[in-house]
């Protein structure tokens, strides 16, 4: 089942709906069937080095991280029917398109992942 939560840097939250996709099927489906993202929504994918944009209909931005959630390497812009990967990403987050430079994220920066509190 995917876990919600937020995506930080130091203090600040980047993308405060943030999903982890930690099962192996909810990582098949990943974004697929998705009309788009709104500029606060990311899937965090769990145990993935590589991904790939086949049957997508709108451009995302790809963050490889490894298991401390260090940024590895960083796509912009990346348009349907692609595919990407990173030599030692542990997980990738994918967010809307221009999310990256709207934030400042580079490779060498830390984020943190902070599980959603669940409200009774």
């Amino acid at each position: 089942m995917t876990q919600r939560g937020v995506v930080c840097r130091e203090d600040q939250v980047l993308w405060s709906e943030a999903q982890m996709a930690d099962g192996f099927l909810d990582r098949l489906q990943g974004l697929l069937g998705k009309a788009g993202l709104s500029d606060q929504q990311g899937l965090l994918l769990t145990a993935c080095g590589s991904v790939h944009t086949a049957g997508m209909r709108f451009p995302i931005d790809i963050i490889f991280l490894d298991a401390d959630l260090k940024v590895l390497a960083c796509h912009s812009r990346v348009r349907p029917w692609r595919f990407k990967s990173c030599r030692g990403a542990r997980m990738t987050l994918e967010v809307a398109a221009g999310g990256m430079e709207r934030h400042g994220v580079a490779s060498g920066q830390c984020l943190t992942w902070r599980a959603a509190s669940l409200r009774p």
